[in-house]
């Protein structure tokens, strides 16, 4: 810019606009200021919209409106619906920023696995009014070059819907996962309901078969759920009758029931219903085999107050 006569240099490292460069400045066309200040305020303002506690409703409809209108609350074409998928990321707990713009991926998504490795994530936020995404909507070398500059373990693209086999055969063979705004919602509702961590929501981004595992490991983290509500329905039920109740017990009182489950998984649930950190069921009698050893349930509403107040706790020291 010096040798073009557009900046000088008055003194040793000091440089300041010519008139020419001025001029020249005037003449040059100026980006949306709209566009600009919304790219501002949304970097200047991640940790403010991570603290809020939008109505889940609320969010998931904005998501579900901007997937379909790229217009969506009066922003630039894809800026609603890219703010709305970084702001469902950051409700499930993941560190998750709308970048945008040319050059740059629409979503950046963060998180630390069990190895305490920082993973990253990116994400294509492809808003259609006819609410199918196909392979002409998509970049191959962007993707490529989107992936490299953020030094991305996963890419996922995000839309309404996807059309037609190419693009799904490009997601197959490039491992880029294919996510519907409907699927991103289910998943940060079982997420917040199930309490699934981040390492098992990002199954997601595996592809091509993160989406099936990870509706596995929900109907796993359901059926898990189910037995608890069922166990202790029936401990309060049966426990002054029986007094104490080994798994054998249960496993003998639930065996007609539609969830019918095994020795195993009772066990498994009686273990986690002992613990310390819960200690809704004690100890009665050990057996030397394990499925006879039984069980009193006790202050089981004072242990969920206790875990109410705990979770409680942690939610606002997170908003803090």
């Amino acid at each position: 810019m010096v040798e073009a006569r557009l900046l000088e240099e008055p003194q040793y490292l000091h440089l300041k606009a010519t008139t020419f460069g001025m001029e020249f400045a005037n003449t040059l066309p100026l980006t949306d200021k709209n566009v600009y200040m919304e790219e501002i305020n949304s970097k200047e303002n991640i940790v403010a919209e991570t603290k809020k506690n939008p109505s889940e409703n609320d969010l998931f409809e904005r998501l579900s409106a901007a997937a379909l209108d790229p217009l969506a609350e009066g922003k630039a074409s894809g800026v609603a619906f890219e703010e709305e998928i970084a702001k469902v990321f950051r409700y499930m707990g993941f560190e998750a920023k709308r970048v945008g713009g040319p050059g740059n991926t629409d979503v950046v998504v963060r998180w630390i696995d069990d190895e305490g490795k920082k993973v990253t994530a990116i994400v294509d936020a492809k808003s259609k009014s006819s609410g199918q995404v196909s392979h002409n909507d998509v970049s191959d070398v962007a993707i490529d070059a989107h992936k490299e500059k953020n030094n991305a373990d996963y890419v996922a693209i995000v839309g309404a819907g996807f059309s037609g086999d190419t693009i799904k055969n490009f997601a197959s063979r490039k491992k880029v996962a294919l996510i519907t705004d409907q699927e991103l919602i289910d998943i940060a509702k079982k997420a917040e309901e199930l309490g699934l961590n981040l390492q098992e929501i990002a199954i997601i981004f595996q592809s091509p078969d993160g989406k099936s595992r990870l509706q596995e490991l929900i109907s796993t983290k359901q059926r898990e759920q189910n037995l608890i509500e069922l166990i202790v329905a029936t401990f309060r039920k049966e426990q002054e009758m029986l007094e104490s109740i080994s798994a054998r017990d249960m496993f003998l009182l639930l065996r007609m029931t539609d969830n019918s489950p095994s020795l195993e998984e009772i066990l498994n649930v009686f273990s986690l219903l002992s613990t310390d950190e819960i200690d809704v069921l004690e100890m009665n009698k050990q057996a030397s085999a394990k499925e006879n050893t039984t069980y009193t349930m006790k202050n089981a509403k004072a242990t969920v107050n206790r875990l109410k107040m705990i979770a409680n706790a942690i939610e606002k020291g997170i908003e803090k």
